[in-house]
């Protein structure tokens, strides 16, 4: 295994050193007192945030150390102080250890940095406490319980001692049952939590939107490319700026439906779009969005589009366009899904979306809700909240989810992994 060293009282770092997994405590010692300025006398070893007896004979595996783990080495604290440290550390409570060890984050540069190569998100999570304590408690806890015999409750699920007496005690109690099922389910949980931590660390950073440079009438249009959309679709304020305004057929009114709702203005039949070297024709239904431009699932399968994320680029109707980089994706775009992200269009009451208008009278639009019910605050079933919170997201992570997707607990789950 590789260890690094933080020497805080001549901060320098020093490492990684690379030891044997069944090195015991003694021996790394010697070798910290001898690369890395230790001095037992003077000084006290630091794993996370549990001090290391240099006398302990154990193994490094068995003390709980792995790969690419970082070691402390502060001044020694006064006897008195170092007792009433070990009898507060022994009586805090669960929370208390956990924002114990983020504040310990916050003040030490090095063990952030350490940890940020395992957790990417590292650095947001410890600015908020309850979202440190929903994503790193558990594993922090499953630490303060594993460090042998010395140390913490020593029972499978890592419990205070009396609450795991009183379940053994009568394990054929209903209830009991029930807590042992969730305790056993947590541990299956936090397992996952820790092997996705450790090998695909990716999966907690958000993917951003595919975008590509496209021009229309000679302006330049970042398109947001999105299969999962049925209608390619303009706003309101491109088509006024690309002089396409006056090319928008009225009587093809409507609602578009998918996450949330969208009035349909109208539909342009047919303009020439600029990709690279080749001019392609389109077809736009027209919506008051704030998404400039949607290539949709009508257009990329006219076009026999294909979607090549090994060269981050896009094949369509015979030239390739590379998706834009995240900096140069809008803003908007970066931080939740849009609001055009349509699943479904539908045309005015009688009519589907493409079909001739029958009759000289346009088909209604179907009305959209008033400014004051839209800006009032939605309110969700509980249970679809805590099926969010239940997969290690804030509360105000999974209301706010739950807004973008019209209270689709599925569909709001799929925004927060992405």
């Amino acid at each position: 295994m590789n260890l690094t060293i933080s020497n805080e009282t001549n901060e320098e770092v020093y490492g990684p050193l690379e030891v044997s997994d069944d090195m015991t405590l003694p021996d790394l010692v010697a070798l910290i007192e001898l690369e890395c300025g230790f001095d037992r006398s003077k000084h006290d070893l630091y794993h996370s945030v549990t001090l290391l007896d240099p006398n302990d004979t154990k193994s490094l595996t068995a003390i709980g150390m792995g790969d690419n783990e970082l070691l402390l080495i502060r001044n020694k604290v006064t006897a008195s102080a170092a007792g009433a440290g070990a009898t507060n550390a022994d009586s805090m409570s669960d929370d208390a250890f956990v924002e114990q060890f983020r504040q310990e984050l916050l003040r030490n540069q090095p063990l952030r940095q350490q940890l940020s190569w395992q957790i990417p998100e590292i650095d947001r999570m410890i600015e908020d406490e309850q979202l440190f304590r929903q994503r790193l408690g558990p594993l922090i806890l499953q630490r303060r319980y594993g460090f042998g015999a010395d140390s913490g409750p020593q029972n499978p699920f890592g419990i205070p001692q009396e609450e795991y007496a009183r379940l053994m005690n009568d394990p054929d109690d209903p209830s009991n049952q029930q807590k042992i099922a969730e305790l056993i389910n947590q541990q299956e949980i936090d397992e996952q939590m820790r092997n996705a931590l450790e090998y695909t660390p990716e999966m907690f950073t958000t993917v951003h939107m595919l975008f590509i440079h496209l021009e229309i009438n000679g302006h330049p249009v970042k398109a947001f490319v999105d299969t999962g959309a049925q209608a390619t679709i303009m706003s309101t304020k491109l088509a006024e700026r690309t002089g396409l305004a006056r090319l928008i057929d009225r009587r093809f009114v409507g609602e578009a439906r998918g996450v949330g709702t969208g009035k349909i203005i109208g539909r342009i039949h047919q303009a020439q779009v600029r990709i690279e070297t080749q001019f392609i024709p389109c077809s736009f239904t027209v919506l008051d969005t704030e998404v400039d431009l949607l290539l949709g699932l009508d257009m990329l399968k006219r076009h026999q589009a294909l979607i090549d994320l090994g060269k981050d680029s896009l094949k369509i109707a015979g030239v390739e366009t590379r998706f834009l980089g995240e900096s140069e994706i809008p803003k908007a775009f970066t931080a939740q899904a849009p609001e055009a992200h349509q699943q479904k269009t539908e045309q005015g009451p009688g009519q589907t979306l493409g079909a001739t208008p029958g009759g000289s009278a346009p088909t209604p639009a179907a009305p959209r809700p008033s400014a004051a019910r839209a800006n009032r605050p939605k309110s969700h079933d509980e249970s679809n909240i805590k099926q969010l919170t239940d997969l290690g997201f804030s509360r105000s992570e999974a209301i706010n989810a739950l807004d973008q997707t019209d209270g689709n607990a599925e569909l709001a789950a799929s925004l927060l992994f992405g």
